[in-house]
C-alpha cells in the first residue's frame, strides 16, 4: 500500500526534470556526502546520534509502552496503532514503513547528505528499539516516569540535533509543509501532538493522556536545553563611544566578525553605532575583560542564542539544506 502511494509520486518527481540534470545533482550531493565521511566531525555526530537513539529507545520500551504513554511526532503516531498490531509487526518495522514516504518527499527539499544521515539515524533507532525490546524500568509512579523519560530521552536528542543529526520523521514533514503551504513548523508539531494526546485519551484514559502531555513537555524542554546548552552561543550587542577601538582591541583579539547597526539614543538623541557579534560561552569572559580595558563606559547586552548558521559556526549544508539552481 505504501509503495503504491509513493512510487507514482517518485516517478512524477523524476519526470519533472531531465534525467541528466537529476544525475548531475545526485553526483554533486553524493560527493559532499563522501567528503563528510572523511571528517571526524561527522563520525562524532554519528556516535552521538547512535547514543541518542539508544536512549530514546529505552524511554519508549521501558517507560512509554508499559505506562501507556505516547511520544510526539511519528513515534507517537506509530504507538497509536501499535497496541492493535504488535502481534503482527514490530514497532521498528512500523516506523520504517511510516518513514519511507517521508524520506522520498524530503529528498526534494533536503540535501542527499541530510537524507542519508537521517536514514542512518533511522537504522540506529530501529536497531535500538529491537535491542531494548522488553526492557524494564522500575518506576511505578506515572508522574515520575513521565518526567524521567522526558529528561532521559530529551537531552541526548537535543545534543545530536545540535550536531546536525536526524532520524527524519516530523523534521522533514514540518519543513516540507512550511515551504509549500506556509504553515509554521511549530504549528504542524502542535497539531500532530494534539492528535496523539487526544488519541491517548480515547484509547486509554484521560489520566494517561495528561501524563503523555507531561512527557512531551519535559522532553521538549530537555531537548531544547540539550541543543542550545551544548552549543553555548551568545549574541552580544555593544554600544560604545569608541567603536573602532572596541573592534580592534576586543573582537579582533578573540577573532570574531561583527556587524554595525546605526542607531540613535532615545534620551540624548545622539547618533551611535551598535556592534553586534556572536561568540561561544568560553569567549565571553575574555570579551568582557578586553571591553572593560578598552571602554569601561560601554554598554553590553548578552543573550542566549540557539541556532547560528554561517561562517565559523554551522553551515547550511550541516543543517541539511542544499542550493538548487533555478530552472532557466
Amino acid at each position: 500500500m505504501v509503495a503504491q502511494a509513493v512510487i507514482p509520486f517518485f516517478f512524477a518527481f523524476l519526470s519533472a526534470k531531465s534525467v541528466g540534470k537529476f544525475m548531475n545533482e545526485l553526483k554533486v550531493d553524493f560527493k559532499e556526502f563522501k567528503q563528510a565521511l572523511f571528517t571526524w566531525k561527522y563520525w562524532w555526530m554519528l556516535l552521538v546520534l547512535s547514543l541518542g537513539c539508544f536512549a530514546f529507545s529505552i524511554a519508549v520500551n521501558g517507560i512509554l509502552i508499559p505506562h501507556h504513554f505516547f511520544a510526539g511526532g511519528l513515534t507517537g503516531l506509530g504507538l497509536i496503532f501499535y497496541d492493535y498490531i504488535k502481534e503482527y509487526i514490530h514497532l521498528s518495522l512500523l516506523l520504517w514503513l511510516m518513514n519511507i514516504p517521508v524520506f522520498i518527499i524530503g529528498f526534494r527539499e533536503f540535501s542527499l547528505k541530510f537524507i542519508l544521515t537521517s536514514l542512518i539515524g533511522m537504522v540506529f533507532y530501529s536497531v535500538s528499539l529491537e535491542m531494548t525490546d522488553g526492557i524494564e524500568i522500575s518506576i511505578n509512579d506515572p508522574m515520575l516516569a513521565a518526567i524521567f523519560g522526558g529528561v532521559f530521552a530529551g537531552f541526548p536528542t537535543g545534543f545530536y540535533l545540535s550536531l546536525g543529526g536526524s532520524v527524519g520523521g516530523m523534521d522533514i514533514i514540518g519543513t516540507v509543509i512550511k515551504k509549500r503551504y506556509e504553515i509554521p513548523i511549530g504549528t504542524v508539531f502542535n497539531i500532530v501532538n494534539f492528535v496523539v494526546i487526544a488519541s491517548n485519551a480515547l484509547l486509554y484514559d484521560l489520566e494517561s493522556a495528561l501524563y503523555t502531555g507531561v512527557f512531551m513537555y519535559v522532553f521538549s524542554w530537555s531537548m531544547q536545553k540539550g541543543q542550545i546548552g551544548f552549543s553555548q552561543r551568545k549574541s552580544v550587542f555593544i554600544i560604545s563611544s569608541k567603536p573602532e577601538e572596541v573592534v580592534e582591541n576586543v573582537l579582533k583579539k578573540i577573532d570574531r566578525g561583527f556587524t554595525y547597526f546605526h542607531a540613535s539614543g532615545g534620551y540624548a538623541k545622539d547618533e551611535k553605532r551598535v556592534i553586534y557579534t556572536v561568540i561561544n560561552l568560553m569567549e565571553l569572559g575574555r570579551l568582557k575583560e578586553y571591553l572593560f580595558n578598552t571602554d569601561p563606559e560601554a554598554f553590553i547586552s548578552v543573550q542566549d542564542t540557539g541556532d547560528v548558521i554561517g561562517k565559523r559556526f554551522l553551515t547550511w549544508e550541516d543543517e541539511g539544506f542544499r542550493k538548487r539552481k533555478k530552472d532557466k
